[in-house]
């Protein structure tokens, strides 16, 4: 079964699901719903999450998806393999009157149910403390009606240690066995050391090459503590000095907004297709390519200071000429998300890469004027 919030849809994913016959349940529909045990499900949003809670609340993936929603819990489980890292689970209360002098910078502020990069902050030392928790809150503050509390919940703040070390994003899935199944893996690309943002992740055969045995290692560890099958993930981790350091993982999901199907794009992977067949990707033909191409997706966002609704219009084609090979360019309009397209492209020049970190969105967007009061 495939539970979808029906505001941003991967036209695969629906395509999927058709030419498999492959249910499909939206969130806003009044039926009931019951999983047997064995059974598959896949969503595109975690607010989706509350309808396996309503309808099937004994059911092995609710839990399971309760404890990786909740990033402090997560760390609990993870506490045993890493006794010495620091985290702090604070309510936003406590946060804005909290002295800084007992934190072991650098750290890392962030809701403790969360989505994308909203409310992420790198605190480097005590001098940036202040104005980190003053922008936070004013995330959680502007987000307040673009997301459901399923989503963002801004009540409880965690802080943890900053992990020093490369980026990475993978969809994957643990089989009917219990053994991990990597679907795509994706380096995260990051403006400065400062930069939390979602905008660039990009995949390549030397990356998949970096990190794939590493990672399906941990996530065979992960759930000898876990023990769930047939579960569909996305997981962030970092590989620092010493080995796979996780950051999140992303409950029933893959990567959001329809960017998994980079994975389509760059290897001719269907994740959801492979998920509910139980298969595996064909990774020994792929990492056997000899190309140099980087298959990436870039996340147009608006940005935080420009109020969404006094938007008149967006040049899209403009944008898109900002990239040199375009796989598609697929526009995005959603009340509950910030994101207005997503670009599916490839390059083979880094370069390319970093100048479409540094785009500054708010070119291509025209604003209505706002009337002063008299």
């Amino acid at each position: 079964m495939i539970i979808l919030e029906n505001q941003i849809v991967s036209p695969l994913l629906l395509e999927t699901a058709v030419a498999r016959k492959i249910p499909i349940y939206y969130s806003t529909d009044e039926r009931a719903i019951y999983l047997e045990e064995n059974a598959r499900v896949l969503t595109n949003s975690e607010s989706c999450l509350r309808i396996l809670d309503q309808f099937s609340p004994t059911h092995p993936f609710v839990a399971t998806s309760q404890l990786l929603k909740n990033k402090a819990e997560f760390r609990t489980l993870l506490s045993a393999a890493m006794p010495d890292y620091y985290f702090q689970l604070v309510t936003l209360e406590q946060l804005l009157s909290m002295e800084s002098e007992a934190i072991p910078f650098p750290v890392v502020v962030k809701p403790n149910k969360g989505y994308s990069s909203i409310g992420v902050y790198i605190v480097k030392n005590e001098q940036e403390w202040d104005a980190a928790v003053q922008s936070l809150y004013a995330d959680l503050l502007l987000i307040k009606n673009t997301y459901s509390s399923d989503v963002i919940n801004g009540e409880e703040i965690l802080i943890e240690a900053f992990i020093e070390g490369d980026e990475y994003a993978a969809d994957c899935y643990f089989d009917e066995s219990g053994k991990p199944v990597t679907l795509n893996i994706l380096k995260r690309r990051f403006l400065h050391e400062k930069d939390t943002s979602d905008r660039i992740y990009y995949t390549s055969v030397p990356i998949i090459q970096e990190i794939k045995e590493e990672l399906e290692a941990f996530l065979l560890e992960l759930n000898k503590h876990m023990k769930i099958q047939n579960y569909p993930f996305h997981i962030e981790v970092r590989l620092s000095p010493n080995g796979i350091m996780p950051i999140e993982v992303n409950p029933l999901r893959f990567a959001g907004a329809g960017t998994t199907d980079i994975s389509y794009y760059a290897y001719g992977i269907n994740g959801a297709g492979t998920y509910f067949s139980g298969q595996e990707p064909a990774w020994e033909t792929v990492l056997s390519q000899d190309e140099d191409w980087f298959y990436g997706f870039f996340c147009a966002e608006i940005p935080m200071e420009i109020t969404k609704n006094l938007i008149e219009s967006i040049d899209h084609d403009r944008l898109y000429k900002e990239f040199s090979h375009v796989m598609e360019y697929r526009k995005i309009n959603a009340s509950n998300d910030r994101t207005f397209a997503v670009v599916f492209f490839k390059t083979k020049d880094m370069s390319e890469i970093d100048y479409l970190l540094e785009l500054d969105l708010a070119q291509y967007m025209t604003q209505s004027k706002q009337e002063t009061p008299v």
